[in-house]
């Protein structure tokens, strides 16, 4: 039991970092770990010659058969799907955020264009700095063939967004802009801090009402925005939380989570280029509140 609880301590946190960025889902994540460490209890610890890639292997291993029945699921999902996002407290100063191990939202909803194996090179390569020999150990390919792989996966995301969050003072002050527009109406301030080809991605999975389509230049989400504000869309309670990194937004409705809102930067880390609006409930629900 005491070796059990070893192995628990000393590698659940990397398990679980790797099977959230493989599939984008806090619950879902634990799941996988939570089984593997009850298979663990059963298994024999001392014919481990080493933990940390006999735990990775199962854990990859995993995830890419959940991966390959997820996506099955999402030809049917009702919108575009998001990531479950990460919520921790914002109650401290900016500095003291942690965020050397998260990787940033909008650079895990890039990873959705990669193949599950694409992902996982690609995840354990540049998130978690595996050696490609570490690599092909555990996805069973050469070393070479993860080498391209790798490569594949860099060309498709294009660089598109940081795998770390960045410049976190200017994503503060764009958070507390969208914190001042819904709870006063008021749109114009927050819109200029948009890039003209700003695009707006709502998740409600068909549980609640939200945009079906992403919503494409600063034009179009400023009339949504303010669209959905005039209907009631942001009553609730209003507050700045860290999502994957960096400050983002959740929304409370009778003390209830209803909405998350994060925003990933253009390419000069400045105005907002992407905002991603997570509403389904069924992704809300490992989030505990009030934070």
């Amino acid at each position: 039991m005491k070796e059990f609880e070893t192995l628990y301590n000393a590698y659940r946190p990397l398990l679980f970092s790797i099977a959230y960025r493989m599939l984008g889902s806090v619950t879902d994540a634990e799941d996988i770990v939570h089984d593997i460490f009850m298979q663990m209890e059963r298994f024999d610890t001392n014919q481990m010659t080493d933990p940390k890639a006999y735990l990775t292997k199962m854990t990859t291993n995993r995830c890419l058969n959940f991966i390959k029945s997820a996506r099955m699921r999402r030809e049917i999902y009702t919108g575009p799907w998001l990531p479950e996002p990460q919520i921790k407290r914002s109650d401290q100063p900016l500095e003291k955020v942690v965020t050397d191990e998260t990787v940033s939202y909008a650079f895990l909803v890039l990873l959705e264009q990669l193949s599950p194996v694409e992902r996982t090179v690609f995840v354990l390569r540049e998130t978690l700095e595996y050696d490609y020999s570490e690599i092909a150990g555990l996805i069973e390919k050469s070393e070479v063939n993860c080498r391209k792989i790798f490569s594949r996966a860099k060309r498709k995301l294009k660089d598109e967004a940081s795998v770390r969050s960045e410049n976190t003072e200017r994503v503060d002050f764009l958070a507390k802009a969208f914190i001042h527009a819904s709870t006063t109406g008021n749109f114009e301030e927050f819109i200029s801090l948009l890039s003209e080809d700003v695009v707006l991605v709502s998740d409600g999975g068909g549980k609640v009402i939200s945009a079906l389509n992403p919503i494409v230049n600063k034009e179009r989400v400023s009339a949504f925005l303010k669209g959905i504000s005039a209907k009631g869309s942001f009553i609730g309670e209003i507050y700045p939380v860290i999502v994957n990194g960096q400050i983002g937004i959740l929304q409370l409705k009778e003390n209830r989570p209803s909405k998350v809102i994060c925003f990933g930067l253009d390419s000069l880390q400045k105005d907002i280029r992407r905002i991603f609006m997570i509403t389904n409930p069924d992704k809300l629900t490992h989030i505990t509140a009030p934070l």
